[in-house]
């Protein structure tokens, strides 16, 4: 990498080069014409607005040059085709080679070519020998010194070949490997600069895709695959000249070998591409869904969306899969063309030379054998080599799109250098007449003319409904997106003038979904700030409240925490989020709902944090929870995009305006008793009424409650040692099992057979399919037989077996057109059966399974993307060939036994040796790339960081992840130059094995022929049939590898395929009528991935049908974990959860989610309309019950104002609506089921007040005749709930209903104290 400190050199040396830049190109696109913008809002948009992100797609029509070559290789179709982008140069492939990397490519150059040349010399000198075969009597001295003088030629001309090829390809690729990482390198810095609005177009699964897919096509295009072009170039222009040399009549007439082989690959070529590109567009938009549904995981089980999920994964690929069929149907045909007409030109040869011959022109038979065979040689190989033509074009225009990425420099670029860096900066940010609306999408404006200061050192809280423009116009402090009307100062310098890098580390953001990287909590506080020591993490973990949970983790600071911050709570994910910003000492803060995550006595505690934080701060809090933003200096309440009113608390309540009915929605109700004093005196009363009042509440379930008063006094009675150490051998018990379920999900035992197994319904074709291979692997050898018959046919006649040539060879081509058609139905059939099946059986897999690092979504995502594809090799043609190389080996030595069997026995040992050796090599291969795949760090960190681009940027610091990559991906590097070393000896022994073969078995024949065991023309057969089994041998070797690739994708593939989820069997169970009584009888649980840590020990609380009970307590004491225990994410580990008294794990698991419902903490939305994503996971739903649904939720006042209403995209997931817009779909999605069990998850914590408030109201509706399970940190939304359990330590301390716990002045009386808002 260019150094750090030239910062001209970061852009990765583009300047040298005039850059092809098409995205850039700024298109006023809004032109008023345009039909996608409605002309209202084209003419209130400033007359020179352009948008960058929407820089329109430049289409590439080839040059002149290139469209007359390209006719000239029939390739019509390409010529007149417009690319979504200019294909790269083939130099251009290596823009980002190093002098050593073009140093390599020129040693591979020259070996290729000699590689090359050396294949006619081949010819020749087999001509020599056939020559001498037919020329000189058998048993003269003459003879034997003649053709053994030839055979030390094949011997010398074997080895120079083998030492070539070995360096051809280990030069080819050590090059492309590098070239490679640099290229990924470079994508993924240039990704990490990318502004906002351009990845509200390109979603990160597509992103994820170019990442993976493009990349490998880049790779076979620079790898051993150029290399095997330029062997083949080399190889039949040498053959033109030695045919020429030697005969220039026949080599005229064989002239048109080349260019009828020529067309046919090429018309195979045009019909694929047009084929491929359709197919590819499906597995992209597939891919988008898997992640989407891979990262909501949960939610996609809660709704049982999986087969909702999975059919539109696989409606995706199916678009996909019509468009391989026909590739396959065009690969057979043509291919079967290829070989009729390369017969066919052998059969005239033959007779054209056998009649020189006679006429006298050609004066030894030999040479008519050089000239023919040298001619074909040539022309097959070219045949062989034009598909990868096609793969050098599919790796120029991947190319192509993936330089446009990196070469884009958005206008708000996080690596700019340029900008102002103010001294001491006092903090003064305005908004000055602020227009904005968001690039994708137009018709919505959001800010209309905000104007706003925020005095220095002051505090200023922004509050309104969800989706008016709070989060907004923080966005724009942070420049992640820019204004398109009005400025944004700081200290009255506008943010535009100013240093990106810069303004990000003036101002810290904690935003509302906090986002953590996997790594340790040390490491993630250190991306704030990578100078901080650990005192100083540990002052600010103090300051957010979080260094005590982060001490009883159980490596204290240096705890790994998975994918996103999986193993910590809401409320610990965001106290971290909150520490890592403080750690930055900015001077402005933005706090974008910071602690709607959290309970509310870390709340108060956090809020106190953030207090001392502010102090000779700038701060701009959105809140929607009033009790956090009381204390500000100023108020603002946002409406349509701007202030309409202002002041602070006192001076709003006052007014009695919009901001007042927010506070009296958030109010305490007043307590009935609310005399105090009467109290103090009766300490023991109190209890009991509290107790007798509890009692009332739960008569109707005598036993629970019981249960419940044994469970609240007797859950000490167990703290003797006993007590303790029987947990803790319960825990390691637990653990040790746990260990070992881990172990066993990352065993691989699948394998080829179960490849098969999976294949019902497709036997037919594979039948068929293998039948047609068998009858085409006749073809060597018939090749053999009639080789032999033209040579009997050279000794006495100059007319042989003509008519049996010309036949033979129409056989082959026409079965050989049978075979293509029915086996790549086949093969995309399977391949895309697989994909759908571990898509599918991800999606049903209990928590735990995520849980696990090594199951990280973005692994997963990685496996489902590459695996599928690569089992294709073992139903595919490359199956095929490999059938086909089977039955003419077969075919081979049964002919060379029958002619001569000492030649029968030499060849067939070594072409066993030879396979034996490959399978050897392949094996090892194998190995390694499994251990490749378990490594991939660099895959999961790019996928972490498209994931999470933003967060990466408002912390600046995108270079700090780029380094991470970078050591990541140079790590694969080696390794994939360490597999290079054995694929270069595999490579090189395959194609050198001719020379070595036709040597041994020359020189055995000529041995026979001499002492005159055999006629020299059985000899020949003999010889000529093992020749064409070694080709056999050679031509199926190469699919080996892939075919190991293939085992150890079936293993990986079948893993999850058959991977039994914990929960069981969704389907089986009872089916009772669920009424809603819910149980935790003495529940223990810890989680998988920590099970040494119990979250739950010895829980007990009942709800009864129709309850709505409201759990309550800090953040991390299993709150959520009741939740995920009710939707069955995880089983209980000890004790037992009833619903209506039967244990939860008879119930079948599908019957009890479709009466259940969960709105989360943080709601997933997936791609798709507002419609789909309200009834996921249900079939066909009449719409008044989808609009009853959204009526209930409250969402259809901001329904209303979207322009396609309830069939509005609503984005990757989710990201065109707001935070409380998702979360009023989240809760219709919910309702719309109409279930028995309603379970919240803070439902309401991303809302203003005022949605809040309509949400509450809904919720209120929707809890009626429900039985309804609710965590909330603002205590305002669940103080009229049934029954508040207070949750602390794995227990219940305290329950009773809020008059109840007030009156008992514990635990929840001082959290209400803490929110209360009594105006």
């Amino acid at each position: 990498m260019a150094p750090k400190d030239d910062p001209d050199d970061r852009g990765f040396g583009d300047q040298r080069r005039p850059s092809q830049r098409s995205t850039v190109l700024a298109i006023p696109a809004l032109a008023v014409n345009d039909p996608k913008v409605d002309p209202k809002i084209a003419s209130d948009l400033p007359a020179n607005y352009v948008d960058e992100d929407e820089g329109a797609p430049k289409l590439y029509t080839p040059s002149l040059f290139e469209k007359i070559l390209n006719y000239a290789l029939c390739r019509g179709d390409i010529a007149n085709q417009q690319l979504e982008a200019q294909p790269v140069s083939i130099p251009g492939l290596f823009r980002y080679g190093k002098k050593f990397d073009y140093f390599l490519l020129f040693i591979g150059t020259i070996c290729a070519i000699l590689s090359g040349v050396s294949q006619p010399i081949l010819a020749l000198v087999s001509g020599r020998v056939t020559n001498a075969l037919l020329v000189y009597p058998p048993t003269s001295r003459q003879f034997r010194n003649k053709a053994n003088e030839n055979v030390y030629i094949f011997l010398g001309i074997g080895i120079f070949i083998s030492i070539t090829n070995f360096i051809q390809y280990m030069c080819f690729q050590h090059c492309c490997t590098r070239v490679m990482a640099q290229m990924r390198h470079r994508f993924v810095y240039s990704i990490l600069r990318q502004n906002a609005g351009w990845f509200d177009k390109n979603h990160s699964g597509t992103i994820t895709t170019k990442l993976n897919d493009s990349m490998e096509r880049i790779r076979e295009g620079i790898g051993d695959k150029l290399g095997v072009l330029l062997r083949g170039f080399a190889m039949l222009i040498a053959a033109i000249v030695v045919a020429y040399i030697y005969e220039w009549r026949l080599a005229s007439m064989m002239l048109g070998v080349a260019p009828t082989c020529c067309i046919c690959m090429s018309l195979l070529a045009r019909q694929m591409t047009s084929t491929t590109i359709k197919e590819l567009i499906g597995v992209g938009k597939a891919g988008s869904i898997a992640e989407e549904s891979l990262m909501g995981v949960r939610t996609v089980q809660a709704f049982n969306g999986q087969e909702e999920m999975v059919g539109r994964y696989e409606a995706e690929l199916e678009k996909g899969r019509k468009f391989a069929v026909w590739k396959g149907f065009w690969s057979g045909l043509f291919g079967g063309m290829f070989f009729f007409w390369l017969f066919s030109f052998l059969g005239c040869g033959m007779l054209y030379g056998a009649y020189l011959l006679r006429v006298g022109i050609i004066s030894t038979p030999g040479d008519v054998f050089i000239v023919v065979m040298s001619m074909l040689l040539g022309a097959y190989f070219l045949g062989l080599i034009s598909p990868h033509m096609m793969v050098l074009l599919n790796a120029r225009v991947s190319a192509a799109t993936i330089y446009q990425t990196i070469d884009r420099v958005p206008k708000i670029d996080p690596y700019s250098k340029a900008g102002k860096r103010l001294q001491n900066v006092v903090g003064r940010v305005k908004f000055e007449n602020v227009h904005f609306r968001y690039p994708s999408r137009k018709e919505a404006k959001i800010l209309n003319g905000l104007n706003l200061t925020v005095e220095p050192g002051t505090s200023v809280a922004l509050v309104g409904h969800s989706g008016c423009g709070k989060s907004t116009s923080v966005g724009l402090l942070t420049r992640l997106y820019e204004p398109e009307g009005g400025n944004v100062t700081i200290d009255g310098v506008d943010v535009r003038e100013l240093n990106i890098e810069w303004l990000r580390n003036t101002i810290g953001i904690v935003q509302q979904e906090p986002i953590l990287f996997n790594d340790t909590i040390h490491n993630n506080l250190l991306i704030g700030n990578p100078g901080a020591t650990r005192e100083k993490m540990i002052e600010v973990c103090k300051m957010a409240n979080a260094h005590d949970f982060i001490e009883k983790m159980p490596k204290g600071y240096d705890t790994l925490i998975g994918d996103g911050g999986v193993q910590l709570s809401g409320g610990q994910k965001q106290r971290v989020a909150i520490a890592r910003t403080l750690i930055r000492d900015p001077k402005v803060l933005l706090l974008d709902e910071a602690t709607s995550a959290l309970d509310a006595q870390s709340e108060s505690i956090v809020q106190s944090a953030l207090n001392n934080a502010a102090k000779g701060r700038t701060t701009i809090m959105i809140a929607h929870r009033l009790s956090t933003i009381r204390e500000a200096d100023k108020i603002v309440f946002f409406e349509k995009g701007v202030i309409v009113e202002a002041g602070n608390h006192e001076e709003l309540v006052h007014l009695g305006g919009r901001y007042f009915d927010l506070v009296k929605a958030q109010q305490f109700k007043a307590d009935p008793e609310a005399g105090e004093e009467e109290f103090e005196e009766e300490e023991i009363d109190l209890d009991d009424t509290s107790r007798s009042s509890r009692r009332s509440s739960m008569t109707s379930a005598r036993s629970g409650s019981d249960a419940f008063r044994r469970g609240n006094s007797l859950n000490d009675s167990f703290s003797g040692a006993r007590g303790s150490a029987r947990a803790d051998a319960e825990n390691n018990a637990f653990a040790a099992h746990e260990a070992e379920i881990m172990a066993q999900d990352g065993q691989i035992t699948a394998g080829y057979l179960d490849i098969f197994k999976n294949a019902k319904g497709n036997y037919f074709y594979m039948f068929l399919g293998t039948v047609f291979a068998l009858i085409r692997g006749l073809e060597l050898p018939a090749l053999a037989l009639i080789f032999g018959w033209v040579f009997e046919g050279f000794t006495f006649v100059p007319y042989g077996g003509r008519m049996m040539h010309r036949m033979a060879m129409a056989v082959i081509a026409f079965a050989s057109v049978g075979v293509g058609v029915w086996i790549s139905q086949l093969a995309s059939n399977l391949s895309m059966r697989f994909r759908v099946q571990s898509f599918r059986n991800l999606l049903y897999q209990d928590a735990s399974y995520f849980d696990n690092p090594a199951h990280a979504p973005g692994k997963l995502i990685t496996r489902l993307a590459s695996d599928a594809p690569n089992i294709k090799a073992v139903v595919d043609a490359r199956m095929l060939q490999v059938i086909y190389a089977l039955a003419a080996i077969i075919g081979n030595i049964v002919i060379a036994f029958i002619y001569c069997w000492q030649i029968g026995i030499l060849g067939t040992s070594l072409i066993l040796l030879l396979a034996f050796v490959m399978i050897g090599l392949a094996y090892k291969i194998s190995l390694m790339n499994i251990e490749q795949i378990k490594n991939d760090e660099a895959g999961r960190i790019a996928i972490e960081i498209i994931e999470n681009v933003k967060t990466i940027q408002l912390l600046t610091r995108c270079e700090l992840f780029f380094d991470h990559y970078q050591t990541a991906s140079k790590q694969q590097k080696r390794s994939e130059l360490k597999k290079g070393m054995i694929e270069a000896v595999n490579y090189s022994i395959t194609q050198s094995f001719m020379y070595f073969m036709m040597c041994f078995t020359y020189a055995v024949g000529i041995r026979i022929i001499y002492q005159g065991d055999k006629t020299s023309d059985d000899t020949f057969k003999g010889i000529i049939a093992m020749m064409l089994g070694a080709v056999a041998v050679m031509n199926s070797a190469q699919y080996f590898p892939e075919f190991v690739k293939a085992k150890t994708a079936a293993g990986m593939l079948f893993n999850i395929i058959y991977r039994k989820p914990r929960t069981g069997d969704l389907m089986e169970g009872d089916r009772p009528e669920i009424r809603g009584n819910i149980l935790f009888e003495n529940v223990k649980f810890s989680y998988p991935q920590r099970p040494l840590q119990p979250i739950m020990k010895g829980l007990q609380w009942t709800a009864l049908r129709g309850q709505t009970v409201a759990l309550v307590g800090p953040s991390g004491s299993g709150k959520s974990t009741n939740i995920g225990m009710l939707e069955r994410f995880y089983d209980v580990t000890g004790g037992v959860l009833r619903i209506d008294g039967q244990d939860i794990r008879n119930l079948s698991l599908y019957h009890l989610r479709t009466q259940m419902a969960l709105v989360g903490q943080e709601p997933r939305l997936f791609a798709g309309t507002i419609r789909e994503n309200v009834c996921l996971g249900l079939k066909d739903v009449p719409l008044e019950k989808i609009n009853q649904a959204l009526e209930l939720a409250n969402a259809n006042r901001f329904l209303a104002n979207l322009p396609a209403g309830i069939d509005t995209d609503v984005g990757e997931k989710g990201g065109q609506l707001s935070g409380g817009q998702k979360q009023r779909i989240a809760i219709a999605r919910a309702l719309v089921r109409d279930p028995k069990i309603l379970l919240l998850d803070e439902a309401t914590s991303a809302l203003d007040s005022e949605s809040e408030r309509a949400v509450q109201e809904a919720l209120d509706r929707a809890r009626e005749g429900r039985t309804c399970v609710t965590i909330a940190h603002r205590l305002s939304s669940i103080q009229n709930s049934d029954l508040i359990v207070y949750i602390d330590k794995g227990k219940v301390q305290e329950a009773g209903n809020h008059t109840q716990l007030m009156q008992k002045k514990g635990r929840y009386y001082k959290l209400i104290k803490k929110q209360d808002l009594a105006v």
